[in-house]
């Protein structure tokens, strides 16, 4: 009867783990399928692949199309990620450290948080009408503002967060040593804060590139970003094209969302 109890809970001990192995080979088995195949030559390649090749990197990298939406998805990326960590920043310190009352805190905090509880393609259809009844129509500038609304929750809460950690009385003492709210803030809180900034900053980045639907909703005919090139690729059937351009996309991301998992609070 003992040794029962020591198997079980010995495998109890090693069912976290199973289900960890498992997920990972979930979700990552069909990114290594296509990383497989964007090395083929072939079409339409298939397992196994007829020997090894860079054709469709070349082909991705020198497509006009393409390369006209990789840079516009990354121009957006970059003002969505900046623009999204100062509301974000704004809205941490709304939440956490502003004299409101606990009641108004908590108000503003479920507000921010209401595109996390929304599907996204309502998220993206309201937008879009919005943007409409507004004046803004589609293209650039409606683009933005979707990846900012988008990105708003992520950021407030990752800094928000870290806000929360910070103690006090080294503004405290600032204070007594003369320094005045905006010294404070720049001398001591922004320091502070860096490591969640920069994540925030990467986060946000890696969610405007790869984001569609509220991209579709409100870019028109006048801005293609990656995942709308990659989308028309689809409708086309350019399964090489894809396997490759689909590679370097999670290669961006990747990056992105890996340097900012890294960050850590200072010591």
């Amino acid at each position: 009867m003992v040794r029962v109890s020591r198997l079980a809970e010995r495998g109890a001990g090693r069912l976290p783990g199973v289900v960890v192995a498992l997920t990972l080979v979930f979700l990552y088995t069909p990114v290594l399928v296509i990383g497989y195949l964007s090395l083929s030559p072939a079409g339409q390649p298939t397992i196994p692949i007829d020997g090894l090749s860079l054709r469709w990197y070349t082909a991705v990298l020198t497509d006009s199309r393409f390369v006209r939406a990789l840079f516009t998805s990354l121009g957006i990326g970059i003002v969505t990620a900046f623009g999204g960590t100062m509301l974000g920043l704004a809205g941490a310190y709304a939440i956490v450290r502003s004299p409101l009352t606990r009641t108004v805190r908590r108000s503003i905090a479920v507000v921010i948080a209401l595109p996390l509880f929304v599907p996204t393609v309502v998220v993206a259809f309201g937008i879009g009408r919005a943007s409409a009844l507004v004046g803004f129509g589609y293209g650039y500038l409606p683009v933005v503002l979707g990846h900012l609304f988008w990105v708003l929750p992520f950021t407030t809460f990752l800094i928000a967060a870290r806000y929360g950690e910070l103690d006090d009385r080294l503004s405290a003492a600032a204070r007594d040593l003369g320094a005045d709210n905006r010294t404070v803030f720049v001398t001591v809180t922004v320091p502070l804060l860096w490591p969640a900034l920069m994540a925030s900053v990467l986060f946000a980045f890696a969610l405007s590139f790869n984001e569609f639907l509220i991209t579709f909703f409100l870019a028109g005919s006048g801005v293609t970003t990656v995942p709308l090139e990659i989308f028309g690729k689809v409708r086309i059937g350019a399964t090489a094209f894809l396997n490759a351009a689909s590679v370097l996309v999670i290669v961006v991301s990747a990056v992105a969302a890996g340097v900012a998992s890294t960050l850590r609070r200072p010591v």
